[in-house]
């Protein structure tokens, strides 16, 4: 008996299950291609996850440093530090998302 990841919900399963525990989809009647296929519209699917995670990143960077520049709060104020957080987890953020699409497109 050995553990394998479900094509479709990509969840640890016996390869002894004829069907999915979790998503209950039938995998006894999946030949090779339809397992591939369900592969790789699972990757596409966690790709466009990390793109979107980038974009939300980005405006959240995107508008911490505009508030910054053009509202020009006092410093040490609430506003000074929120938007001064807004600039480094936007950042942070984004870059992480960066390099795990990165890892993501290299294992193909």
């Amino acid at each position: 008996m050995a553990i394998i990841r479900c094509p479709k919900c990509a969840k640890s399963i016996s390869d002894k299950h004829k069907q999915c525990p979790h998503c209950e989809s039938n995998i006894a009647e999946l030949n090779d291609e339809q397992v591939l296929q369900l592969q790789r519209e699972q990757r596409i699917k966690k790709k466009q996850m990390f793109i979107n995670h980038s974009f939300l990143a980005l405006i959240l960077f995107l508008g911490g440093f505009f508030c910054l520049y053009f509202l020009q709060p006092q410093e040490e104020t609430f506003q000074w530090y929120a938007y001064t957080a807004a600039i480094g987890i936007g950042c942070i953020w984004y870059l992480i998302n960066r390099i795990i699409l990165v890892t993501l497109k290299k294992k193909k």
